[in-house]
């Protein structure tokens, strides 16, 4: 993340993923203030783009839930990387092993480079 963020590699989630993550620090007790300091921080990310999941994908993303094995949040990644194209997915989720068309790099990789 630390390379998104001074902008020498290139990163895209989705609003999905980051509602994701709002929803469960609010679960973990997390005030407002706190999450506006999460999505305000998002912001500083030199080359860090969102994808807006539109509602076909959406849709898209039902079926690879059936076909590919996995659970919604999976299947939104895999139908945004579609989508844009994207073969490659950094991340600790081995779920991504088993799909077809993407390479799963796990974060500490990146820090080799």
């Amino acid at each position: 993340m630390e390379r998104v963020r001074n902008g020498s590699i290139e990163g895209v989630t989705t609003d999905f993923i980051i509602d994701s993550i709002v929803l469960v620090m609010e679960r973990w007790g997390k005030k407002p203030s706190e999450l506006l300091l999460f999505l305000s921080s998002l912001l500083g990310y030199k080359s860090l783009q969102t994808h807006f999941l539109s509602l076909y994908e959406r849709i898209e993303a039902t079926k690879h839930m059936q076909s590919l094995n996995l659970d919604f949040d999976d299947s939104t990644t895999c139908q945004a990387m579609r989508s844009l194209r994207l073969d490659q997915i950094v991340s600790f989720d081995t779920d991504f092993d088993n799909v077809p068309g993407i390479k799963r790099i796990e974060p500490r990789e990146t820090q080799q480079e």
